[in-house]
């Protein structure tokens, strides 16, 4: 998964890295398949951008680039199980990312594992024969590869997601769905800097018509409080951010391939970033 990271003087979310990658779900927007096994999900990212905006959404005059490439390996567990009527599941999610930053002529490299993500529990509730609600929370870990003092892949803090998601899928026509994740950040301990909490909007929409869709992709950022550092509000400094465009998904039944690009529609107080994404679920293990 890859951050949204930059100078940390222009950016909300302290070091200009989300705690969640905006945008990195594409596809399998609340991708949770109905059968018990073990399933992985591998999704390659790269993502670019060339200015930071203001509060106001304008590009800032400061000479910046962003290019990088990520390596994202998610394990889904389903549970032969149920619990308030839903199916069980968990999940480990492992992002690998190389990082390349330029700001005023200054560049810098930074590759290593970014945050740790872990879902002890995700809820899968049937609504009807082609539609499905689920909901969990997501622990990003405060693990790392981190340095207070330059841009990083990993936050250095730690970020409870509660997610809640809608999807319809008509294996022969309309295939839509949305998650909404909160993000309530922890304190650094390094830097004594607390981050504001936001509020994230993952969509894809399309048609599905045999093994193929063809549809659009988007996402939506709302940081909705302030960042805060030694007890002092830093105000006029939230994140925003939309981006959308097309996706192609190829379901062959034992895997599926997909292929998406979201262009930076709006930012501020962030970078408006261009992200091309791969992803490949293929199924582990299935339980008879």
């Amino acid at each position: 998964m890859l951050s949204l990271v930059g100078a940390q003087s222009a950016h909300a979310f302290e070091g200009g890295v989300s705690p969640f990658p905006v945008g990195s779900t594409g596809e399998y927007v609340a991708g949770m398949p109905p059968i018990p096994g073990l399933f992985v999900l591998e999704q390659l990212h790269y993502t670019s951008s060339n200015g930071l905006y203001d509060n106001e959404g304008n590009k800032r005059p400061i000479p910046f680039k962003l290019s990088g490439f990520s390596a994202t390996t998610r394990l889904l567990a389903a549970y032969p199980t149920t619990i308030l009527g839903a199916r069980l599941y968990s999940q480990l999610v492992l992002p690998v990312v190389s990082l390349h930053t330029e700001v005023a002529g200054h560049s810098e490299r930074h590759s290593g594992l970014a945050n740790i993500t872990v879902s002890p529990a995700v809820l899968r509730w049937s609504l009807s024969e082609h539609a499905y609600a689920v909901a969990g929370l997501d622990l990003a870990l405060s693990n790392g590869s981190y340095s207070p003092t330059r841009p990083s892949v990993s936050t250095g803090y730690a970020s409870i997601q509660p997610v809640f998601g809608l999807r319809h899928t008509d294996p022969n026509g309309l295939d839509i769905g949305m998650i909404n994740r909160l993000l309530i950040n922890r304190e650094n301990s390094t830097t004594n800097y607390k981050s504001g909490r936001g509020y994230v909007n993952e969509f894809t929409a399309g048609w599905n018509s045999g093994p193929w869709k063809m549809g659009v992709v988007g996402s939506y950022l709302n940081q909705f409080s302030d960042d805060r550092q030694g007890g002092a509000t830093i105000q006029g400094n939230r994140a925003r951010s939309f981006a959308l465009g097309p996706s192609l998904n190829y379901n062959a039944g034992r895997f599926s391939v997909s292929v998406n690009y979201q262009r930076g529609l709006y930012a501020a107080n962030t970078t408006k970033n261009n992200v091309l994404g791969v992803g490949i679920a293929v199924p582990l293990w299935i339980m008879q």
